[in-house]
């Protein structure tokens, strides 16, 4: 592992390593970007987080690498959470913003739904996975929102977002 993360997928950990293949490391899994040791959605939040804050910022995602290793999740409703975290996010910025208000309200609908059925394995993953357009707008609004890119603003605002989103799934985890 390395005190120092980069921006984007590597061919290998000389090159340089992200967020994402620092928790492959950790994990013991083979160098990637996409360890199945987290599940996809919060694996696709934490890549956006780690490619769109500054450098000077990045290596505050580190102390979340154990906890990301540890994220693997098939209940859809953890990708649901995320769509959720991550309105809630652009709503701190400007709370009647329309699209985040919408979204907000679909992953309620949609872990509402979830809840009445247990999905593990497979079919589990599989339905978390269609809230992943979902999750790309969100996020998307809530980076916007979050300030200008390369503000010491908008970094505060994408690594609390990540963090929350991490807390999150380790008191759904705990609840479980």
């Amino acid at each position: 592992m390395t005190d120092r993360l980069t921006r984007g997928a590597h061919s290998d950990a000389e090159t340089g390593t992200c967020l994402m293949e620092q928790v492959a490391l950790a994990a013991g899994e083979p160098f990637s970007d996409r360890p199945r040791c987290t599940s996809p959605a919060l694996a696709a939040l934490a890549a956006q987080v780690n490619d769109r804050v500054s450098d000077r910022a990045r290596d505050r995602l580190l102390p979340l690498v154990p906890a990301l290793a540890g994220a693997d999740s098939r209940d859809p409703r953890a990708a649901w959470e995320l769509v959720a975290v991550c309105a809630r996010a652009a709503l701190a910025v400007r709370p009647d913003d329309a699209l985040s208000l919408r979204l907000l309200a679909r992953a309620g609908r949609a872990q509402r739904r979830w809840s009445r059925v247990r999905l593990d394995g497979t079919a589990g993953l599989v339905a978390g996975l269609r809230a992943l357009p979902h999750l790309t707008a969100a996020f998307h609004r809530a980076a916007v929102l979050a300030g200008p890119v390369g503000s010491p603003q908008r970094d505060d605002r994408l690594v609390a977002l990540l963090h929350d989103a991490v807390d999150v799934r380790e008191r759904e985890a705990v609840a479980a």
